[in-house]
């Protein structure tokens, strides 16, 4: 098994358990700052739009020349794939150490008086960064890492791992497969840290962090995770050996997510109340 490098951090805490937002201009190395104004001018030109928000490692100050891309929240009223795929293309080409542009469109309206847990709501609160615009931040709720937090990432786990076996089943493109591949192994290990959130309130979006914690709590499942965690770093480009993974491990992630819900959302509400 291949070995991995203990990156990432988890979240800060205030003293009353609220997850604290470390996201600031300053921290931004030069070069990516010149991409991120390049992004907003592209955007601001190209679709009518009320705010841009950068959220991950780089308005943290851990973005990594040719590793992380820009991750991009847009508050508007209509999605506008094109425009994405094309900020994509523009920003890969003019700053060849952007590695990628992913861009999320989101309703104005949806922001506005949150009371139940959503996921764009929490990652605009928690750990993104207004590079445009009205900065809404204020308006949404604090988060805790708490059920409703975890439940975000358990609730669909199941429709995940099937969705991604049905694109994996006779797939022949290896770069699909790959990219597949690492998508559900993200989500794998993300809801490895929500089955025990509720013992251990932390989060994090860092891979590296959530397995360990996960294995201090499921230490007979540390091997799995692990390969999980590699996958999900250095993906298989081969559509059995994924399926077979998630066939064994996948399916007892499902089990433990069900138990889980069983004993913290019975009803199986696909967003709980947020926790003042």
């Amino acid at each position: 098994m291949e070995e991995i490098k203990p990156l990432g951090s988890f979240y800060r805490v205030d003293d009353e358990g609220y997850l604290v937002n470390d996201t600031s201009w300053e921290k931004i190395d030069q070069n990516y700052r010149n991409a991120i104004k390049r992004a907003v001018e592209i955007l601001t030109l190209a679709i009518p739009l009320s705010s841009i928000y950068l959220r991950g490692s780089v308005p943290k100050g851990n973005g990594i020349e040719g590793i992380s891309d820009l991750d991009l929240i847009v508050l508007t009223d209509q999605d506008h794939e094109q425009v994405a795929d094309l900020l994509n293309h523009k920003l890969t080409t003019e700053f060849p150490w952007v590695s990628g542009c992913e861009v999320s469109f989101f309703s104005l309206q949806k922001v506005e008086r949150v009371t139940r847990f959503s996921i764009i709501p929490f990652m605009i609160k928690t750990s993104s960064l207004c590079v445009y615009g009205n900065d809404v931040a204020n308006d949404i709720p604090r988060f805790k890492p708490d059920r409703a937090l975890a439940n975000e990432h358990l609730i669909q786990l199941r429709t995940h791992i099937n969705q991604a076996k049905k694109e994996l089943n006779g797939n022949e493109d290896e770069e699909d497969i790959a990219d597949c591949c690492t998508w559900i192994m993200k989500i794998i290990v993300r809801s490895g840290l929500a089955l025990v959130m509720e013992q251990k309130p932390t989060y994090t979006r860092d891979l590296y962090p959530a397995y360990t914690l996960f294995s201090s709590f499921y230490s007979y499942k540390e091997r799995e995770m692990k390969q999980a965690l590699i996958y999900a770093i250095v993906p298989s480009n081969y559509a059995d050996e994924v399926i077979r993974f998630l066939n064994g491990f996948g399916e007892w992630m499902i089990q433990e997510s069900d138990h889980w819900l069983d004993q913290y959302n019975p009803n199986r509400a696909p967003h709980m109340l947020i926790t003042n």
